[in-house]
């Protein structure tokens, strides 16, 4: 996700006892969660900015949060495990709303599709995980001919920081004008070698 969409929010400690970071990790890696392991509110972090209605794909507090709008046309696609769950922003005063509604996403699908020897710009972190840079242009990331089955939306560990849309939903966010916020690149269908 482009940081320009990393947002500065902060939230109470979630009733799972799992903090912000793991939370954050699962999800990235395509666990099913509900709702319990998300926040049900997020606040600004900063007492003397003044937030304004959100995009429609943010990243707050560690969740990935999307706008009534956005949920509306995912919800018209196969999400397989994924799920939305709703969440509320507020100001810093923890009182006055955040303009909008918006969804926690829990990313709960992982496909084994990423090539990351036909990803020339992918790193691999000392993890053993897999990073590809911020800027990305159409054509970076390869995948695997499996990644035009089953569920629309998905993550492919080991990489991080990249989830994956078909191209039916990816035109759908277009036609309701959410590319900007989404900041979509094209993958390259490979074959096994």
């Amino acid at each position: 996700m482009d940081s320009t969409r990393i947002k500065a929010f902060t939230a109470d400690p979630l009733p799972t006892g799992m903090d912000l970071g793991q939370m954050a990790e699962l999800n990235e890696a395509g666990e099913r969660m509900s709702a319990e392991h998300f926040p049900k509110e997020i606040f600004a972090e900063y007492p003397d900015k003044k937030e304004k209605k959100q995009a429609d794909l943010v990243l707050a507090a560690g969740v990935v949060v999307v706008s009534a709008a956005c949920a509306d046309v995912l919800r018209q696609f196969d999400l397989g495990h994924s799920s939305l769950y709703p969440i509320k922003l507020f100001q810093h005063d923890r009182k006055t709303p955040v303009e909008g509604e918006y969804f926690c996403l829990n990313i709960g699908e992982r496909k084994d599709v990423f090539r990351p020897e036909h990803s020339p710009l992918v790193t691999v972190l000392g993890s053993g995980r897999l990073k590809m840079p911020p800027t990305l242009q159409d054509d970076d990331i390869a995948v695997s001919p499996a990644a035009l089955v089953g569920p629309d939306l998905w993550v492919s560990p080991p990489l991080i920081r990249v989830f994956f849309l078909s191209d039916r939903l990816t035109q759908a966010l277009r036609a309701a004008k959410m590319s900007r916020a989404f900041g979509f690149r094209a993958c390259r269908i490979v074959e096994a070698d």
